[in-house]
């Protein structure tokens, strides 16, 4: 499958678009199913995710192990909000709600609504950075 390709196609059971779909991560380059390079001194890949955070690993400044994500082919988010249904449209997700409306799950490395659709408040906010509920 290129990076171009437009189709839809069953992913975790879910229906997608191929849109912004890539074999290889825009930033370091590596194939999917590879870990996206990191080092000890700060410096690595733009895209990953802290798995401890779910937030992004180059700013992550908790103190605790942020373990290595692999590339998926996907920008980090994008399925979350494909299964919340927080899209704006096909292949652009609503990453500011996910982020304001959702929570990191550790166990399962993906975000989960904050509360069920039916209990969700206006108002309801994440967890930060640090990992205090705000």
């Amino acid at each position: 499958m290129s990076d171009t390709d437009n189709l839809d196609t069953d992913t975790r059971g879910l229906k997608v678009r191929f849109l912004g779909f890539r074999e290889r991560c825009p930033d370091c380059d590596v194939a999917v199913g590879e870990a996206h390079i990191h080092d000890e001194y700060g410096s690595g890949c733009d895209i990953a995710r802290c798995q401890a955070t779910g937030l992004q690993r180059l700013i992550c400044d908790t103190d605790h192990d942020c373990g290595r994500e692999v590339w998926t082919g996907w920008w980090p988010g994008l399925l979350d909000c494909e299964r919340l249904g927080w899209m704006h449209g096909p292949g652009s997700p609503d990453l500011r709600r996910l982020y304001t409306e959702a929570t990191w799950d550790i166990d399962q490395h993906a975000w989960v609504p904050r509360h069920p659709p039916d209990e969700a408040g206006p108002g309801d906010r994440v967890r930060s950075p640090g990992g205090d509920r705000a």
